[in-house]
């Protein structure tokens, strides 16, 4: 076990995508606490305090007293620790060297034991390097505004002893078992592309979801709720107070401090468990072969009696639409990319309707203190068009931007990281013709997951209408003309392909699937939430710098129908509609153009 555990450490100081992962809670403490929570306060004028705190308030989160409650949270994104098992253990099986360590090995289960304590130990230690990095941080902001700044009275000591203790330990906790959950998620999938499509669809949908059902559903669905690790997460990040409040201050925790931990062991045993017992019962031979290759080879279809002139030359069959063909048929077959076009339309459906329709069906306020009366005008008809596309737009939970972008990394990526571009690119007449087929093939996968979307929400939108007023277009909210929602799908459709073809271009360059992931999850995690955020209070220079990024594009489209919201307005950077439709049809044709010309240039060998 310990020379499995020695082989996979080494496996992973040399990974640049496991580096990401286990430095994404670090720079997030870092950089979306102390560095921008730093700007504002020696920056915030009066005109923001309303909007931002005064200096006073916003100092006292970011001295050594908070420094536990600060990293805590941070570690409570769950993503990036899912995602690193998921990558680790699913990549194993995908590129074949499970095959290698088990035949190699004492045994399955030692050799099993050492690759999931690797991972659990790099999980573990950006748990360690979040809490040193809040505490260097807050240390450096309190000597430099010295202990009678406003708002620093007693908040320049840190914490106990035993209190440090017990917030790394719970932060451990988390990291271990969502690691586990991503090395179980892996070893399901036998991919890593497979393993983190599965692992983001479980962050956002699942953890989610249903944390956010928890608080409209009633108790039925709190108590399933409770059972579920998510729940435990947040008692365990909560336990030690809020930030800005300190650790005297009220917090919400579903289940008391011994169940958190108890449901968290218990969940880490399962996920190791279920990981271990498909290890040992799973035939490796064909490890490496657990899906179609990407492209479509000769070994899955080879060339009709005609040889390789009928299958790849003239005719209706040949060059882009052939590649296209080959490209669709795969996706069909391959459950990761299925399971992507499907987030969008699924996550729209219970983000948009269930969630709201069961809060309204509950028949009280829900905890943020929305009433059932407040709810039902977004459902009906008359908001479908906005409700889909705030949810394509930009979302918290899951923006559908990512959900296009994995996509098309997913095709772009896979496609080089297992090396089935050389079989397609040598059976194709030209290299050109057959990145043109994947592009074609990635904007048909596209737009069918925002035709599904539209579709789904459609559906729901009627029966809840018909359910709740007797009528498919009621006064109160009538259906949209046929011109609103074929612009709506338009809109739609732009928006995916700019983001889309972003996701193919990452894939593509960075040659990896999973790389292109851990990249999009350091956008959306640290970057982009900031970026939309403080759009509206940048200065002019910085402002016109987020204008050219598909940001403020994709927030002026997505919001053209208005804004669906249950507690006010938010504000969103945003440009004129026309440069918007520009900025977006400019990213979608250079970043299809852009791997097209990679595959031609580069070597295959």
């Amino acid at each position: 076990m310990l020379a499995s555990l020695r082989a996979e450490l080494l496996v992973l100081r040399k990974s640049k995508v496991a580096w990401a992962l286990v430095l994404t809670a670090p720079l997030l403490t870092l950089i979306t606490i102390y560095l921008i929570g730093f700007l504002e306060y020696v920056g915030d004028t009066p005109a923001l305090y309303a909007q931002e705190g005064t200096p006073a308030q916003a100092l006292e989160g970011l001295l050594p007293s908070q420094f536990n409650i600060q990293a805590i949270e941070q570690v409570a994104i769950t993503a990036p620790f899912i995602v690193l098992g998921a990558v680790i253990a699913g990549g194993a099986w995908s590129r074949g060297t499970i095959k290698t360590a088990l035949l190699a090995g004492p045994s399955r289960v030692r050799t099993f034991g050492g690759q999931a304590a690797a991972i659990l130990t790099a999980c573990a230690l950006s748990v360690l390097l979040s809490f040193a990095v809040a505490a260097a941080a807050s240390a450096a902001i309190r000597a430099y505004t010295g202990p009678l700044a406003p708002g620093a009275a007693g908040q320049d000591a840190f914490p106990p002893g035993i209190v440090i203790a017990e917030s790394v330990g719970a932060g451990l906790l988390i990291a271990v078992t969502y690691g586990a959950l991503g090395i179980a998620l892996g070893t399901l999938c036998r991919s890593a592309a497979g393993g983190v499509a599965a692992a983001l669809a479980w962050y956002f949908v699942i953890d989610g979801e249903l944390s956010d059902l928890s608080t409209d559903a009633g108790p039925v669905v709190q108590h399933i709720y409770n059972a579920f690790p998510e729940a435990s997460v947040t008692t365990l990040y909560f336990m030690f107070g809020s930030s800005g409040g300190g650790a005297s201050s009220a917090t919400y925790q579903p289940v008391a401090h011994h169940a958190a931990v108890a449901i968290m062991l218990g969940y880490t045993a399962v996920f190791l468990g279920l990981a271990l017992a498909l290890v040992r019962r799973r035939d490796i031979v064909t490890a490496s072969a657990v899906r179609p290759p990407w492209p479509l080879s000769a070994r899955r279809r080879a060339p009709s009696a005609g040889g390789q002139q009928a299958a790849w030359g003239g005719g209706r069959g040949a060059g882009v639409l052939a590649s296209a063909r080959a490209e669709l048929l795969i996706m069909r077959r391959w459950p990761a990319m299925r399971a992507l076009i499907l987030v969008l339309p699924a996550f729209t459906l219970f983000d948009g309707y269930l969630e709201p329709y069961a809060l309204y069906r509950a028949g009280t306020s829900s905890v943020s203190g929305t009433s059932p009366s407040q709810v039902l005008p977004a459902i009906l008809p008359g908001q479908y068009l906005p409700a889909v596309l705030n949810n394509i737009g930009f979302d918290y939970t899951l923006p559908g931007t990512a959900a296009f972008f994995l996509i098309g990394a997913l095709a772009g990526g896979s496609t080089w990281a297992d090396r089935t571009i050389k079989t397609s690119l040598l059976q194709a007449p030209a290299r050109t013709g057959t990145a043109l087929g994947q592009a074609l093939a990635v904007t048909v996968a596209l737009a069918t997951s925002v035709a599904l979307t539209f579709a789904a929400a459609g559906l729901c939108t009627l029966l809840i209408a018909v359910t709740a007023t007797g009528s498919v277009s009621p006064a109160a909210g009538p259906l949209p003309s046929p011109g609103r929602l074929a612009a709506a799908l338009g809109i739609a459709v732009l928006v995916s392909l700019a983001w889309g073809a972003l996701g193919w271009t990452a894939g593509t360059v960075l040659n990896s699937a999973a790389a292109a992931f851990a990249g999009l999850l350091l956008w959306t995690v640290i970057i982009q939430g900031q970026l939309d955020y403080y759009a509206t209070l940048m200065p002019s220079e910085a402002r016109v710098v987020y204008d050219l990024l598909p940001d403020a594009a994709t927030n002026t489209l997505t919001l053209v129908d208005g804004q669906i919201s249950y507690n006010g307005l938010q504000s969103f950077g945003q440009v004129a509609p026309l440069l918007a439709a520009a900025t977006l049809s400019a990213y979608a044709l250079a970043c299809f153009t852009l791997p097209v010309i990679l595959t031609r240039r580069r070597d295959i060998g």
